[in-house]
């Protein structure tokens, strides 16, 4: 017994060693933290940019914001009229690759400016064949159960003005409706969650009501594409709501469907893909845990993505995949938290672009991922001065990553057969 004593004590000292070692930082000017953490899914949202809350018309007594109204400003002329042809339920459309770009306003009155109409032109210089387009209502917060328009939500016109626009100039669209809160920073959409069937129906309910009217009016101005929802992580549990609300919209739209899920996990999960045409994935992935990430850093932080969602075609592979958001702040450790548009840091460009590199090499073209179709990058705003040199946000706009941007999407792309193999 007396002699086990000094092994159990080399063995204590060795095991203490053995985690100190263990716990050894990486250099610093590799380390993106001190403690960089490793990847995880993330319950976290899209970087939407968010206004100040505006409350709806009628605010209910538990709130009390005043707020203006919305300025009238000059109209520019209207685009070249253009035929609005009824949207076409024909998969073969999603053969063609998507070159697309996220085009985004929070504000009424932005979408439809002489601003915007620049804005537009120098987007479609980059070789975009399509846009997003994104709408917002507003629920006061993760409990509440109506949805309503609010006076910075933009108009159908606002909408109209654009979708009209781009088809002039050939290129489609995808509307992409989403839900925010006006009065809960502590949340967000992806919370939003219900203990009572109550609840769930009055809010599904309100929700229906919101969807169904863009749906219609998808249908009216000839949109192509259109989301039935983004990142209601808590919300899309409930598969045989979800099935009931895209039955819903079929009967008023027949372009090609599509949900745009959070890169959280939420992807993964989702039931209901089938029911829908493509498979639509926001995608803010963490993908190292470097300050200054290389080439091989980044290819290799894309490799639990790639399986993750090679995986999520093999369960539905008859829907393939597009990324209906991605992209990444002109920051600092953009690759650490590109999900994260609330942080500050240093302005890198060259790491965004190279994040642009890493993303085309890996999703560009690959023969072994034929059912990968297509993105849209993560944003461009109606605004013709937006972005440069001194800019931290994601618009790439100005930027070393336009320029990557333009070479990808100004060359050719094959053609994907339809079985999505």
């Amino acid at each position: 017994m007396r002699s086990s004593r000094p092994l159990c004590l080399v063995l204590f000292l060795a095991l203490v060693s053995l985690i100190a070692c263990a716990n050894v930082a990486p250099p610093r000017e590799q380390s993106a933290l001190p403690a960089a953490p490793q990847y995880a899914p993330t319950n976290t949202p899209s970087p939407t940019p968010s206004p100040a809350p505006i409350p709806p018309t009628d605010v209910p007594d538990k709130v009390n914001v005043e707020f203006a109204r919305p300025t009238v400003r000059p109209r520019p002329p209207n685009p070249t009229p253009v035929p609005r042809n009824t949207p076409v339920h024909d998969l073969a459309a999603l053969n063609e690759y998507h070159r697309g770009i996220a085009y985004v306003a929070v504000n009424r009155d932005e979408y439809r400016s002489e601003k915007s109409r620049q804005a537009l032109d120098e987007l479609f210089g980059t070789g975009a064949n399509y846009i997003s387009l994104l709408v917002t209502w507003y629920q006061l917060d993760r409990l509440s159960t109506r949805i309503y328009r609010a006076d910075n939500t933009p108009s159908d016109e606002d909408l109209a003005y654009v979708i009209d626009y781009a088809h002039a100039h050939g290129v489609k669209v995808l509307l992409k409706p989403q839900v925010n809160f006006s009065h809960d920073d502590a949340h967000w959409r992806g919370e939003i969650k219900f203990e009572t069937e109550p609840e769930w129906e009055a809010w599904f309910d309100s929700y229906r009501a919101f969807i169904m009217h863009y749906a219609r009016f998808a249908q009216t101005h000839g949109v192509e594409e259109f989301s039935v929802g983004t990142e209601l992580v808590g919300a899309t549990t409930r598969t045989a709501d979800w099935r009931a609300l895209i039955g819903g919209v079929r009967q008023e739209y027949t372009g090609l469907l599509t949900y745009s899920a959070n890169h959280s996990g939420e992807e993964t999960r989702v039931q209901f893909w089938d029911d829908l045409d493509f498979i639509g994935v926001n995608v803010f992935y963490h993908l190292t845990n470097y300050r200054t990430p290389n080439e091989r850093q980044i290819r290799e932080g894309w490799a639990l993505p790639v399986r993750q969602l090679t995986k999520l075609h093999q369960l539905f592979p008859n829907q393939p995949i597009i990324f209906t958001e991605v992209g990444y702040p002109s920051m600092d450790l953009a690759s650490v938290w590109p999900w994260n548009w609330q942080r500050d840091g240093a302005i890198d460009t060259e790491e965004q672009a190279m994040l642009y590199e890493g993303l085309f090499d890996m999703w560009w073209y690959h023969p072994e991922r034929k059912w990968f179709r297509g993105m849209f990058i993560w944003n461009w705003l109606p605004d013709p001065d937006q972005g440069g040199p001194d800019n931290l946000d994601y618009t790439p706009h100005g930027k070393p990553a336009e320029e990557v941007l333009k070479r990808y999407y100004q060359m050719p792309t094959p053609m994907h057969t339809a079985s999505g193999n």
